[in-house]
């Protein structure tokens, strides 16, 4: 226990660190993306980084004053110098000057969670410009240009890019990108599209209705799974929603299959490591990090993948695990153990690094951290020791109205 609160501490560490804290700056509060580039932050990275500075309070980590301070002025940052889309954010900023990142795209996913950090902010900080400043943003926020009908089902888009050439633009000339047409780590989506005035009832019901539920299994383990069946995506949306009584109108149990699909991957890892020695019963978690090709998704099987394409590179990632904290816990302090007992040379500034491998039988550490791992991290550990982003984000008037809006109920 005390080496997941030690993981704790520098898994926001990560956030406070790599954050601009430059008041004359059109970046203060921009977040780093990954250590490496120090020009680029991500808004998934600032979005775990405003609920991690809820838990650095009540944690003591910092004080009330400078936690207040940090997420005010990252919001006028986001008012004053961010460009918007219909209120949604480019995925990645110049940390100095808040400017598009490249010609990177709008995107869905990562506004999501920024907003998902941004609301448990503003449900925490009882303070009248924190409020003013939240619900100025939040209003902003219109999702009724990114619906759009797939195979005769309504659905979201997943990001927009008027940039020829510009990210996911190098063979169409259409601007809009994909669409979240089956479940992935987008589930939190549907409750703040559900707390806009903007979009009724019928529409917000339809759109949580008509996302693909693929059913699949690996050996005894049943469940709803991702195509692109890494960890990650059954943890982002549940790390600020706290679904562990609540059931949707169908009956069906979300928290019970993050459960399942985390104890699938287990399974998998264990059949699995003749050949990839460094997974076992107590090193498990395949999820995207880093590896010795660089960053890469990591999943297991059911998944959609062709048959000869890579899935799984044999890279033990921290994060992949400890991320599950919440529907595993006996399981994940057992990596907890592994982690500690072998392989400590990998805890370092942020705490574990981002991916840990043998590669010509020489231990491989990943030399950088990326935000969104090291965000897992922090918000499952807290949410498993102290329940802190599930109870503030839950509280907010906006979750409880989004909760009745989509006709989810409490399990009795």
């Amino acid at each position: 226990m005390k080496l997941l609160k030690e993981e704790l501490y520098r898994s926001f560490l990560f956030f406070y660190k790599e954050a601009n804290h430059d008041l004359s700056s059109k970046g203060y509060g921009l977040i780093h993306d990954n250590t490496k580039r120090k020009d680029c932050a991500s808004i998934a990275s600032v979005g775990f980084g405003l609920s991690s500075y809820v838990i650095g309070v009540k944690n003591k980590f910092i004080t009330y004053e400078e936690g207040k301070e940090l997420v005010i002025n990252t919001f006028k940052t986001f008012l004053e110098n961010v460009e918007t889309f219909h209120g949604f954010f480019h995925h990645f900023l110049d940390i100095n000057t808040a400017k598009q990142y490249k010609k990177c795209e709008f995107s869905t996913i990562d506004t999501v969670i920024f907003f998902n950090g941004a609301l448990t902010c503003d449900s925490y900080f009882d303070e009248p410009k924190v409020h003013q400043l939240f619900n100025k943003l939040f209003n902003q926020l219109d999702f009724l240009p990114f619906i759009t009908t797939f195979q005769g089902k309504t659905v979201f888009r997943m990001a927009y890019n008027p940039n020829i050439g510009g990210d996911y633009r190098s063979f169409t000339e259409d601007p809009w990108i994909y669409q979240w047409h089956m479940y992935a780590e987008q589930l939190s989506m549907y409750f703040l599209a559900a707390a806009t005035d903007n979009l009724d009832k019928e529409v917000a019901k339809k759109l949580y209705d008509d996302f693909a539920r693929y059913k699949g299994e690996y050996k005894q383990f049943k469940y709803v799974y991702c195509p692109t069946n890494a960890l990650f995506v059954y943890q982002y949306s549940h790390a600020w929603l706290d679904l562990r009584n609540l059931v949707d109108e169908a009956g069906f149990d979300w928290f019970n299959n993050s459960k399942i699909a985390t104890l699938a991957n287990r399974e998998y890892c264990i059949d699995h490591q003749n050949e990839f020695p460094i997974l076992n019963e107590n090193a498990w978690g395949l999820t995207a990090c880093l590896t010795p090709k660089g960053y890469r998704n990591q999943c297991i099987e059911p998944n959609n993948f062709v048959d000869d394409e890579q899935h799984a590179f044999g890279v033990l990632p921290p994060s992949g695990a400890i991320g599950s904290l919440p529907f595993a816990d006996k399981e994940v302090l057992e990596v907890i153990k592994e982690l500690e007992n072998k392989y400590m040379d990998a805890f370092r500034e942020y705490g574990f690094a981002d991916g840990i491998t043998y590669e010509n039988d020489k231990l491989w550490i990943a030399d950088e951290y990326i935000g969104i791992n090291k965000g897992i991290s922090v918000l499952m550990i807290d949410n498993y020791l102290n329940g802190t982003t599930w109870k503030y984000y839950m509280k907010h008037p906006l979750i409880q109205k989004a909760i009745k809006k989509l006709g989810f109920k409490e399990v009795k």
